[in-house]
């Protein structure tokens, strides 16, 4: 009896891996930084014309490379390089979220910001719908800033999406793009959330997910590091 539950417990854990959400780049890993992509059904996040994007469904291939950081010979090969057939190379690509379909996805005019400094704000669209994404906080000094706070605001809603009690200027996070991926005709979000200038912390947020009085909530993430 115990080994059928064993069993059973086993295929239940294998099938929630399998379909679990995952967000990932086209870049090289280092070992244990990749869950398989074995099974899964991806979608790439592809740019289109007009400075727009669409989703498409992506062939994910792994394969197995150098990598000149932790391995101790050329000829060694922990790294795990990830590849999508086809000439386009997608922004990122993403697997078991159901509310994503393969289509053209309607893009923000600002859509990308790299490292948020205290005091920006961004105007995000949806068509007609306009989101303020604003940074709050205070600068200690020339590097650090304390009460860093990253907010999402539409509708007379405010989310806080980000917060750190300090956070050096060489870790602030990143837009890496903003629109409807989820067809929902509200802003939809795919940042780096990292607070480590050597730490890539690859995040989806989903507004179609969001929790009642919320904006976006997150859906995926994957943490990676440089070296």
């Amino acid at each position: 009896m115990f080994k059928v539950v064993a069993s059973f417990l086993f295929c239940i854990l294998v099938a929630s891996s399998a379909i679990a959400a995952d967000i990932i780049e086209v870049t090289v890993y280092h070992n244990g930084e990749l869950n398989s992509t074995t099974g899964k059904t991806w979608l790439g996040l592809f740019p289109a014309k007009g400075g727009q994007f669409e989703l498409r469904e992506a062939k994910v291939s792994v394969s197995l490379v150098n990598d000149p950081i932790a391995d101790n010979s050329p000829k060694e090969k922990t790294g795990r390089k990830v590849t999508v057939a086809g000439t386009a190379e997608p922004l990122v690509v993403i697997a078991g979220v159901s509310a994503l379909k393969p289509g053209k996805v309607v893009t923000s005019t600002v859509n990308m910001k790299e490292r948020f400094d205290v005091g920006e704000k961004l105007k995000l669209n949806v068509g007609t719908r306009e989101s303020t994404f604003t940074v709050t906080g205070v600068k200690k000094n020339a590097e650090w800033r304390i009460g860093y706070k990253v907010v999402l605001e539409s509708g007379g809603i405010k989310q806080t999406i980000y917060e750190r009690e300090q956070v050096a200027d060489s870790s602030f996070p990143s837009l890496l793009w903003a629109g409807d991926l989820d067809g929902d005709q509200k802003i939809d979000l795919i940042m780096d959330t990292t607070d480590n200038y050597n730490v890539r912390n690859l995040t989806l947020f989903l507004s179609s997910k969001a929790k009642p009085g919320k904006l976006v909530e997150q859906v995926a993430t994957h943490m990676s590091t440089g070296c």
